[in-house]
């Protein structure tokens, strides 16, 4: 009887406890949300009281996982990151329960273990429970500190940005929260968002700038996008086809050792009706690609825009999908539209004077599938494609030749423009390769131009027709690159048909043959992007043709013409000679890219990507012969520059030097770091140009004056002041010292070759440097005062860089 009345007692104290602390909870809720406030109701309801952010997070939401994106909405300078920019990757994350607190955890997910309890996620925030709904059902936290904070990986500066001149420059911010604020909130059923003013000050060293405490305001949305439950099945990918990778590091029993594998970053395409799409007919995407266009653009370029980014759908088309990727107006009527919030993918207006494009995505990391994308248009872009017009086109298309080009053919440029930078959104790479693919005199053909323009994808820097001639004209050449190649087709067909197998690894079995058989096919080779120096001569950026000699003769031909009419052609146009001015600077910009598409070949070695069990080679060295005309045409370059100095073009521009001597040295730098380039080929060549033969024709041309005894002009003097100032350093007779030259490429699995060591012997530069020296002794006693005097000064650099 007593334990009944004990269990009882018992009973009554928990329910009045539980009554009293329910009792207290409502109070609480109460307390908290009495006040005036503005609320959004969704995913999670949010609320704005007083400057502070609440939230209700549901209990069921404990545990899935999301990603939070910040979007810069209006800046004071863009400089500093880009309105309708998002200047950093979203966060990864998911709410926890830790008892009297809710956690916002990052959660890790490249490496991949199969056992969660070894990964739990780095607390990147910690709310308190201030209470619970009064169902129970949500978690009330206050959350301002995640949309007033200074979080770098939040942060509405661009690490990239034009004030710190692509992140050559340092620049430290300081927050001042007593000058940021909360906006405003929204919530949907899958994602909010909080708008927020956040105020600093930032400083900036570094060439060109410094600036201190700088005051700077932005506002940023930042939005909380609900993923799927079960991400979408990835599509393993490999290094023999241009698409994005997300990289994964598995630990698994079934490998001997931990193991990469990537998958392909792709949207998530279904078809609406299964059946019909398997039964061949062209069927809607349940979600179809939908790229929103900026209403602040200009109206004229709107047109364009928005067929640079339809103009995919047609790929699309062809694998079985109808309208997958739409161009849609922002809308006026739509209460849920945002252009910041991460959930909708745009292509925005950059008010900025940048010559530039660009593509990014942001992915739900688990699977590679892209979430949002964006296409940013600088507002210089235009300018870009008119000096690209009129540079690389004007000699057979006179549409060209004036200061403001036709609304047409920039909006046709544009439009190639933007759907280079779809093509990124879609989850495609740089094929630099691609142009390469097409031959050179192929170029001058109406024919082959107007059905397969000037390159087998539009995903290489292929760039306007500057290898057709003026007499080529009458041809009806095509002058831009095409629509689509041969590769973007191929691009579409793999990434995004449908496989139906199993799991991830059954339809890698699949996918994985169909790239075996594309190696077959030189048009679907596949050539990365290299970051800083060359060593796969077929893939460069900015080249046509497949013979690099050849296409630069032609273009070199071409600026020269270009030169020849420029006044001619602008006239009264251009009555301030500015135009004239930035024309001569492109001219002299795309001379000195002609040259170094020939200079890559010197020591080049052609990269095959391809596995073992695939047909073909791994890797093809330039010959030997085609090496040597390369070198020869860099080396006859020196003698041909006078055009660059035309006085009926230079006479408009008091004040402005004549480039020839500029291009003189950079030819002499280009050919001095020749020998050193052949060494790596040399190695895996059955014919070999080695770097002795290399170093043997370009002294021989550049002393070759003073063997014969001739009196010296002020560009032979150059060269030769070029090659002792650049054989000195390879000799080992000045203190500084040549690093190793690093190598790489955008993408994954870099070639074995990422570096290589200026080989060429020390005893073989510093003979070289004694029989200069023989030679400037002897022409010191030159009859020809200038020449002596030039002789005598090399002959005493000589002389002390020994002694050092």
């Amino acid at each position: 009887m007593m334990k009944m009345r004990r269990l009882l007692l018992m009973s009554l104290v928990s329910f009045l406890a539980v009554t009293f602390v329910a009792i207290g909870a409502e109070d609480r809720y109460k307390s908290i949300f009495d006040k005036k406030h503005v609320s959004a109701e969704g995913m999670i309801d949010v609320h704005l009281i007083e400057g502070k952010v609440w939230f209700e997070l549901p209990v069921a939401l404990m545990g899935r996982e999301m990603l939070l994106g910040s979007t810069i909405s209006s800046t004071s300078d863009n400089g500093n990151g880009i309105v309708g920019s998002k200047p950093h990757n979203p966060v990864f994350f998911t709410f926890t329960d830790e008892r009297d607190y809710v956690a916002m955890r990052l959660i890790q997910s490249i490496q991949v273990t199969g056992n969660e309890d070894y990964s739990s996620g780095a607390i990147f925030k910690l709310f308190k429970k201030e209470c619970y709904t009064p169902d129970s059902t949500a978690v009330v936290l206050d959350v301002t500190d995640l949309f007033l904070s200074d979080d770098k990986i939040l942060s509405p500066f661009d690490k990239y940005s034009i004030n710190t001149r692509g992140g050559k420059n340092e620049r430290s911010e300081s927050f001042a929260k007593d000058r940021s604020y909360v906006e405003g909130v929204k919530a949907f059923k899958d994602n909010i968002s909080v708008k927020s003013t956040l105020s600093y000050k930032y400083t900036i060293s570094g060439r060109g700038m410094a600036y201190k405490d700088v005051p700077f305001t932005a506002s940023v949305v930042r939005s909380i996008l609900l993923l799927d439950k079960e991400p979408y099945r990835p599509r393993i990918v490999d290094s023999r086809i241009a698409i994005f990778p997300t990289e994964k590091l598995f630990f698994d029993a079934r490998y001997q050792g931990s193991k990469k594998i990537y998958y392909a970053n792709r949207w998530r395409l279904e078809p609406s009706d299964p059946e019909a799409f398997r039964a061949g007919e062209k069927v809607e995407p349940v979600k179809p690609v939908i790229f929103y266009i900026d209403s602040n653009f200009p109206e004229k370029w709107k047109p364009y825009i928005r067929e640079g980014v339809r103009q995919w759908s047609e790929l699309f088309y062809e694998i079985g999908f109808k309208d997958a990727v739409r161009a849609v107006d922002f809308p006026e009527d739509d209460p849920e539209f945002d252009p910041d919030n991460l959930k909708y993918s745009c292509v925005r207006y950059m008010p900025v004077s940048v010559q530039n494009a660009m593509g990014p995505s942001w992915l739900d990391p688990r699977s590679g599938e892209i979430i949002n994308a964006s296409v940013y248009l600088y507002h210089d872009v235009i300018e870009l494609i008119n000096n690209w017009l009129f540079v690389q086109t004007s000699p057979v298309d006179e549409r060209v030749r004036h200061t403001v080009i036709d609304d047409a053919l920039i909006g046709d440029a544009l439009r190639y423009v933007v759907s280079h930078e779809v093509g990124h959104c879609l989850g495609f790479m740089h094929n630099m390769s691609a142009s390469a693919n097409v031959p050179t005199d192929s170029l001058r053909s109406g024919t082959y131009t107007r059905e397969h323009g000037t390159t087998t994808s539009i995903m290489d820097y292929a760039r306007f027709n500057y290898v057709a001639q003026p007499e080529d004209a009458p041809n009806g050449l095509k002058l831009t690159p095409p629509r689509f190649g041969e590769y973007d087709r191929f691009l579409v067909r793999w990434n995004y048909t449908p496989v139906e197998a199993v799991c991830a690894e059954d339809e890698y079995k699949i996918t994985s043959g169909w790239l075996s058989e594309a190696l077959k096919s030189p048009a679907l080779r596949y050539g990365k992007q290299q970051i800083g120096d060359i060593l796969d001569p077929r893939s460069q950026t900015e080249d046509l043709g497949d013979d690099a000699l050849k296409s630069s003769e032609y273009g070199i031909k071409n600026l020269k013409y270009v030169m020849t009419h420029l006044n001619e052609w602008l006239g009264d146009e251009d009555h301030d000679f500015s135009y004239r001015k930035t024309i001569y600077g492109e001219i002299v910009s795309q001379y000195s890219r002609y040259l170094s598409h020939v200079y890559y070949n010197i020591g080049g070695i052609c990269l095959y990507e391809r596995f073992s069990f695939d047909a073909g080679e791994n890797f093809r060295c330039t010959p030997a012969s085609y090496q040597k005309k390369a070198l020869s045409f860099l080396l006859s370059e020196l003698d041909n520059l006078s055009w660059l100095d035309d006085r009926s073009v230079l006479e408009n521009f008091p004040g402005q030097e004549a480039y020839s001597s500029v291009l003189r040295s950079f030819i002499m730098e280009l050919v001095m770091g020749a020998p050193s380039r052949t060494e790596l080929c040399a190695m895996k060549s059955q014919n070999p140009f080695t770097p002795s033969e290399c170093m043997d024709m370009i002294f021989e041309k550049v002393w070759n004056p003073l063997k014969r005894g001739k009196s010296l002009d002020y560009a032979q003097m150059q060269i030769q002041e070029s090659f002792v100032s650049g054989l000195c350093p390879m000799a080992g007779v000045e203190y500084e010292k040549k690093n190793k030259k690093s190598l790489g490429v955008s993408g994954y699995d870099e070639p074995d070759a990422v570096y290589y060591e200026y080989k060429l012997l020390k005893s073989d530069c510093y003979g070289y440097l004694m029989r200069v020296e023989d030679l400037l002794r002897k022409g010191v006693r030159s009859s020809d005062p200038r020449t002596s005097v030039h002789c005598r000064s090399l002959l005493s650099q000589i002389e002390n860089a020994l002694k050092k």
